[in-house]
């Protein structure tokens, strides 16, 4: 038989075990919106360093020329939902829209490193749709080990025609021209690079109005065929080192949508 004082110390230790699971699951709840997971609570353990790894990598999206965060509204969304942690990135250090790769890889280390603090992970993925692309192969020209996996979209990897004596947007526009220091960089044996091109034909629709829309129109006709009215589909596949995940019949400013992200999906969840 028990006293009572030991039943009543066995019900305080009780209480104190539930408290603490209680406040243990409200910090798991709390964390995960941070980086887009929302509440799920499932049954995944955690490592002791705080990372799961059972969890897709956390993917840093990133913007092109020209364009800024905003422009990922659905692939956010969508990571969302798959529950895969997400950060659009806004480059702050350096001109956001118009900013030349070499200054915006210097500004990724410091965005990657805070991305692996509040997940735990020790790497990331990267999608990046345009320049965006030129910017992840500039900061991984340094070697780093921290990116499992770069996806290019509509990436102009030797340069687009398009950006020769143009001086829109400059420094940024200089990154896009063929031959520039940024489309030469040397491949990162650490990271696999994956693209995904546009093929787009103008009587096709698939080009949503924006402020590119006569640029593309015009552009398609003057540019190597196939393309997707800015970067001819040869660009974007010129590096021999990268795997084509498929095209896309939308133009440029429109290839992110639901179609690329079905086609970056496996990577992004880990099954590759």
């Amino acid at each position: 038989m028990l006293t009572s004082n030991k039943k009543i110390k066995i019900a305080e230790f009780t209480v104190v075990i539930i408290f603490a699971m209680v406040i243990g699951t409200g910090m798991i709840l709390f964390l995960h919106p941070a980086y887009g997971q929302g509440d799920n609570t499932s049954n995944n353990t955690t490592t002791a360093t705080g990372a799961n790894e059972s969890e897709p990598l956390p993917v840093l999206l990133i913007h092109g020329y020209m364009a800024d965060a905003s422009m990922w509204k659905k692939w956010e969304d969508l990571l969302k939902k798959d529950e895969i942690p997400v950060f659009p990135i806004t480059f702050r250090q350096s001109d956001d829209k118009c900013g030349s790769a070499a200054e915006h890889a210097k500004e990724l280390s410091d965005q990657i490193g805070n991305i692996k603090d509040q997940t735990g992970q020790d790497k990331v993925n990267i999608v990046g749709h345009s320049k965006g692309g030129l910017d992840a192969r500039v900061y991984l020209a340094n070697n780093t080990q921290d990116v499992a996996n770069l996806i290019m979209i509509g990436t102009p990897n030797a340069g687009s025609p398009l950006a020769e004596n143009n001086e829109m947007c400059a420094p940024a526009v200089y990154d896009l021209r063929p031959g520039s220091a940024s489309t030469a960089v040397e491949q990162n044996q650490n990271t696999n690079y994956y693209t995904i091109a546009g093929d787009w034909k103008p009587e096709s629709g698939n080009c949503d109005l924006s402020m590119f829309s006569l640029t593309q129109k015009g552009g398609y006709d003057t540019l190597p065929k196939p393309n997707d009215g800015m970067v001819p589909l040869s660009s974007v596949e010129s590096l021999n080192y990268t795997e084509s995940l498929g095209n896309s019949s939308s133009c440029h400013s429109n290839l992110l949508s639901d179609y690329e992200y079905g086609l970056s999906k496996e990577i992004l969840m880990g099954g590759k």
